[in-house]
């Protein structure tokens, strides 16, 4: 009995199970004599399943390649995108270190929240070439200004200067100084509202600020009275400290009225000089005599000192770069980017102009 079990067993295995293999492979025939022909299952699941998994792979590879490409950050913003007015007041005869000594609590206020500088003005050190230098952007031997009285007949600054751009831009422009002979600076008709105001600092600022309401692309304002007291008294002096707070006090008009006229935001101001001075003059001869302030405050300036030098000539480009005007490749001058936050593009030394 047991040889015919025995014989049974090896014809069921020549007859039905012996195709196993040949689906499996020859390394799951011992699995088959060991064990039960239900372990098979388990084995097949996972290769049935294997093939479908490769196309939803493919789908999601393309989708998410493709959501950078679309995603393109906006370009920043330039920081003089919200300067829509740019006003220059120069204190003449200031001294850098005058601001201080004064004091003008609202200039220094000003410095405070803006960029400044200790400048450097022009080697001949007097009213008319200085202002030529800063608003022409170059050196007295380019704009041809030599001469400090008024004298029509030599004409006026040559070269493009920002009031020639501003006008050939379509911008209101103002001059309201302390002085004619600066009537020299620019051509008549490149400026729409030119006024001498012959007074105290308040009534020449009171005359800037009538012209607010009118609204204006560019103004300058000039306050005479401290050289006329560093002449008379000395550089330095209480009577010209005197002057300077004055002027300080109509530098606080013009910001009040500015906010109140809901115009500060978006006027970028810049105060300056044309030269310093010692004892009673200024020509150039003593250091003192070349340095004075530079200060910009207003939209897209970064507070702070400005580590590189700064000429009287750069503050022509920088008025043009902050009303977007044309950079003129003849100009000596740079514009200030360090006061907005920029790269340093250009370096000049001390001396300049030869």
């Amino acid at each position: 009995m047991k040889r015919f079990s025995i014989f049974i067993v090896i014809a069921l295995l020549a007859q039905g199970c012996g195709s196993v293999p040949v689906i499996w492979g020859a390394d799951a025939l011992r699995p088959i004599l060991i064990s039960t022909p239900t372990l098979i299952l388990p084995t097949a699941a996972p290769i049935e399943t294997a093939t479908p998994t490769a196309s939803p792979t493919l789908t999601l590879t393309s989708t998410v390649t493709a959501v950078p490409a679309e995603v393109i950050p906006p370009a920043p913003e330039p920081p003089s995108a919200r300067i829509k007015r740019v006003i220059v007041i120069t204190y003449d005869g200031l001294r850098a270190d005058a601001v201080a000594a004064a004091p003008m609590p609202n200039l220094l206020s000003l410095m405070e929240t803006g960029a400044y500088a200790t400048a450097r003005t022009i080697n001949y050190a007097v009213t008319l070439p200085a202002h030529a230098s800063l608003f022409s952007g170059t050196c007295q031997s380019k704009h041809g200004v030599d001469w400090d009285v008024t004298t029509y007949y030599k004409g006026y600054s040559q070269g493009v200067d920002v009031w020639d751009l501003a006008h050939a831009a379509g911008l209101k422009t103002v001059m309201i100084v302390n002085k004619e002979k600066l009537r020299q600076l620019a051509e008549p008709e490149t400026t729409d509202v030119f006024e001498i105001v012959y007074g105290i600092e308040s009534t020449i600022m009171k005359a800037a600020i009538a012209q607010i309401p009118t609204g204006f692309d560019l103004m300058f304002v000039h306050f005479g009275s401290g050289d006329t007291r560093g002449h008379k008294y000395g550089w330095m002096s209480n009577a010209q400290f005197k002057a300077y707070r004055d002027g300080d006090a109509a530098l606080g008009d013009l910001l009040v009225a500015l906010n109140e006229s809901g115009l500060r935001d978006s006027t970028l101001i810049i105060v300056t000089a044309d030269h310093g001075g010692h004892d009673q003059t200024h020509v150039g001869t003593v250091i003192e005599d070349l340095l004075i302030p530079w200060v910009a405050n207003g939209p897209g300036i970064v507070p702070g000192e400005i580590t590189t030098h700064v000429s009287i000539m750069d503050t022509a480009p920088t008025i043009a770069y902050a009303l977007e005007l044309p950079l003129q490749p003849e100009w000596d001058g740079f514009p200030v980017y360090e006061a907005f936050g920029l790269p340093i593009l250009n370096i000049h030394g001390d001396t300049i102009c030869k």
